[in-house]
């Protein structure tokens, strides 16, 4: 590829993954997280201690076993392998140790047709290591796991469970518990769009008894549940007991005002976390109709959440919100992914290409429409449909894993935390030294022993204050109204008693901290290996590789008539001044697929004074710009070419990477550097013909 021609442009300077016993390797995140499975199935000898315990001490260890669950399944129930666990303890640690986990859940069953669930070859990930990747291969090869069991005059019993909304599945030949999102893993591009068929009516249902319904599910409580979680809590205990205490010496009026002050922090904790909840859920609650293909040509409206891996959307032209992550597989359409990324900048994805290659959804992004994201217009190529394979459904999503870390954020380890424990351990040592002091001197002085109780544990109270944990839920309530006035949401109010402790806040986009426009300043033209000087407007560039490179390479498209995409490429195609034409008057000849066609203004031939006809262009072929790659490219062709040309855009020092060593200038890097010390924004372009006949006629 050569070195045709440089683009300056600029402005002035301004969830866990595999569980199962020992280690574990989320392969979804660049932490390893140590997760431990136990299990334990009933026993009845021990459920007889269990119950016996608790009535003979007043319920204390049931209230006890409420705050650590797993202490009462160690002690109700007896541990047994995972193969026949009716409950599961699992902890899981990050990788330093220093942040433990501990959940409690129950092994749910249900009934499955015959088959069995196996683990296909380890799948190598992008950095060399193995992940661990679950599969449902019934004979060896993935085409066969599009019908996840095989149905038999037997039924089989499918063991999961659920864990912060993520559904675990157990692989009898791997003894494992295996999240459900790996059951595809290893499928490559061709076997996707081996898919394009859809699923049959019995192959869908028996995937959505694995996988389970395509809905992401924010619980709510009751304001009683709340009020019992709440009251429960062991800060509250103890205001119960102080209060008990003061009403037993006569403290009427104290007893009083701290049980009201407990109550309206109670009342307002229960009001603003019902309420916050009610307003996510309402806002991650999605159910649309969707049209899916079947077996034989045939197709059917569903409801969303009856939606499984492996389906086949039809996406409608007029576009709507992706109700799951799906791959495109014929066709193109325009995103809005916003609602994930925080960027309002219109993307385009692109069909799958075919292939041997894994696939993998941070690999083949701009072929993969997430879930969540709007979908603006949809356009098909070469047929009548825009369709696109489901991948992943549910919290395995990636608006449920939005959701999921929202709901369920990781344990942060502060020393705030730390010292605060470490306080009331202190305080609680000085309360216990000067009870035992206090009963000491009572009893000498022959005080009776019901004052000496009460003079006892009234010094408790004294000590650790019991309306500490009441006052401290006011203020971070009234800290919590003060930010939703800003429009600023909180569901975790603990969380802002750390944000006191902040002094340096840094930001990831420096983009949203400098100004929003971007305008061209001009291109630098290359003529053999001389760079030109600037040329300010582009549109007076001669016909040309830069010219039509400057049209062409970009990944815009018409939404209602209007270009959308890239601020930077609209603004580079604005600086041209051709116009950009979709749909079918962009269709040069039957059976060609061409995704666009840029047409130069009718006044541009007469202002160039050049022989060369100006012909509106056509682009063949176009491969999104990837971060990963640091460059876009298209194919093009006009009429009368004898051959297509491929143009690339992308940053200068890749872009001269992968030219031809002769053709770049030797001054480039130095030009380059004159321009980006100054804080402008430099692109590359270059291109080269392409060694096939083009198939586009005039």
């Amino acid at each position: 590829m050569s070195a045709d021609s440089s683009l300056l442009l600029g402005s002035t300077p301004p969830s866990y993954g595999t569980l199962m016993t020992g280690t574990s390797i989320d392969p979804h995140s660049s932490s390893v997280s140590f997760v431990k499975l136990s299990g334990y199935c009933g026993s009845p000898w021990r459920a007889i201690g269990y119950h016996a315990a608790v009535w003979m001490l007043a319920g204390i260890p049931w209230l006890l076993f409420r705050w650590k669950p797993s202490w009462g399944v160690r002690l109700r129930l007896r541990p047994c392998s995972l193969a026949h666990a009716e409950t599961l303890v699992i902890e899981i640690k990050d990788k330093e140790g220093s942040s433990r986990q501990l959940f409690t859940v129950q092994v749910q069953t249900a009934a499955v047709g015959g088959g069995s669930l196996e683990l296909p070859p380890q799948a190598q990930g992008e950095d060399g290591r193995s992940q661990a990747a679950v599969g449902v291969v019934p004979e060896g090869t993935w085409e066969d796991t599009t019908q996840l069991y095989r149905q038999k005059e037997t039924k089989q019993v499918l063991r999961y469970y659920l864990l912060q909304g993520q559904r675990y599945v157990w692989m009898e030949t791997q003894q494992a518990f295996c999240q459900v999102s790996l059951l595809d893993h290893g499928r490559t591009c061709d076997d996707i769009h081996c898919s394009r068929s859809g699923l049959s009516l019995q192959d869908q249902a028996m995937r959505k008894t694995v996988y389970g319904p395509n809905v992401i599910s924010i619980p709510v409580k009751s304001y009683l549940q709340l009020l019992v979680d709440e009251a429960l809590n062991p800060y509250y205990g103890f205001q119960a007991f102080s209060i008990a205490l003061w009403l037993a010496d006569h403290y009427y009026w104290y007893a009083l005002c701290i049980f009201l002050i407990s109550a309206i922090s109670i009342c307002l904790a229960l009001y603003k976390t019902r309420k916050q909840s009610v307003t996510l859920r309402d806002m991650v609650k999605l159910s649309v109709r969707v049209q899916v293909c079947r077996p034989g040509g045939e197709e059917e409206w569903v409801d969303s959440s009856e939606l499984v891996p492996g389906d086949c959307l039809v996406l409608p032209q007029e576009g709507g919100v992706m109700p799951c992550d799906a791959v495109l597989v014929a066709g193109e359409c325009l995103v809005n992914e916003s609602s994930l990324t925080g960027e309002s900048i219109p993307v385009l994805k692109t069909a799958l290409p075919e292939g041997p290659k894994p696939y993998c959804p941070e690999t083949h992004r701009r072929h993969t429409v997430f879930c969540g994201t709007l979908v603006l217009q949809a356009r098909a190529y070469l047929g009548p449909r825009v369709l696109a394979v489901v991948t992943r459904t549910g919290f395995c999503t990636a608006k449920g894993g939005l959701v999921s870390s929202i709901l369920h954020p990781r344990p942060i380890s502060f020393k705030f935390y730390k010292h605060s424990m470490k306080f009331v351990a202190a305080l609680s040592v000085l309360a216990l030294l000067g009870t035992i002091y206090s009963v000491i001197i009572l009893y000498r002085n022959r005080v009776p022993v019901n004052e000496i109780v009460i003079r006892a544990l009234d010094l408790v109270t004294v000590v650790v204050p019991p309306a500490l944990p009441a006052a401290m839920t006011v203020c971070t309530l009234y800290a919590q109204s003060r930010l939703r006035a800003q429009g600023i949401f909180c569901i975790h109010p603990l969380r802002i008693n750390l944000g006191g402790k902040l002094r340096l806040v840094c930001f990831d986009k420096t983009g949203t901290l400098t100004e929003d426009g971007l305008d061209v300043m001009g291109v630098v033209p290359l003529t053999g290996q001389v760079l030109l000087p600037l040329v300010p407007e582009p549109r007076h560039l001669p016909v040309g590789p830069l010219l039509r490179a400057l049209a062409t390479c970009h990944a815009l498209s018409q939404l209602h008539d209007t270009p959308v995409g890239d601020p930077m490429d609209l603004k580079m195609v604005e600086s041209t001044g051709w116009v950009l034409e979709e749909g079918p008057a962009a269709d040069s000849a039957p059976g060609t697929q061409v995704l666009a066609v840029m047409r130069p203004p009718p006044r541009v031939a007469q202002q160039q004074g050049t022989a060369e006809p100006l012909e509106p262009v056509s682009v063949l072929c176009r491969f999104p710009f990837s971060s990963a790659l640091q460059r876009m490219d298209v194919v093009v062709a006009w009429p009368g070419a004898t051959q297509p040309e491929a143009y690339v855009k992308g940053s200068p020092e890749l872009v001269a990477s992968l030219c031809s060593p002769e053709t770049v200038p030797s001054d480039f890097t130095q030009v380059l550097q004159s321009y980006t010390a100054a804080g402008y924004r430099v692109v590359a372009l270059a291109g080269k013909p392409l060694a096939i006949a083009p198939s586009l006629e005039a």
